[in-house]
């Protein structure tokens, strides 16, 4: 999965990530973004600008997300993206590089 998050400005808004199940069609979506956002992709709007939206088969996020017994995953891979949501614009690309890297 590859994402690039570009942002100049922190950002002060509650960040969330959304996971979907529907088991009729078997699919779920990830949705990561602000959340006044997220609410309006889920209703609908195509407009609204989430960081990311994407629909994949049921159960491919447990399948891929697999036991993270040092914390890497969390230490070196989540938290500098979050990281360079909030900081100044001077900082996030190190940040942004740091997880990428991961």
């Amino acid at each position: 999965m590859e994402n690039q998050f570009i942002r100049h400005e922190p950002c002060f808004e509650r960040i969330l990530f959304v996971l979907t199940l529907d088991r009729k069609k078997m699919k779920e979506r990830i949705l990561i973004g602000e959340e006044q956002q997220i609410r309006f992709r889920l209703n609908g709007s195509q407009n609204a600008e989430v960081l990311c939206d994407m629909t994949r088969p049921l159960g491919t996020f447990l399948i891929n997300f697999e036991r993270d017994t040092d914390r890497d995953w969390n230490l070196y891979g989540l938290s500098p993206l979050r990281q360079a949501l909030h900081s100044n614009r001077w900082k996030q690309p190190e940040l942004e590089q740091a997880a990428s890297e991961f």
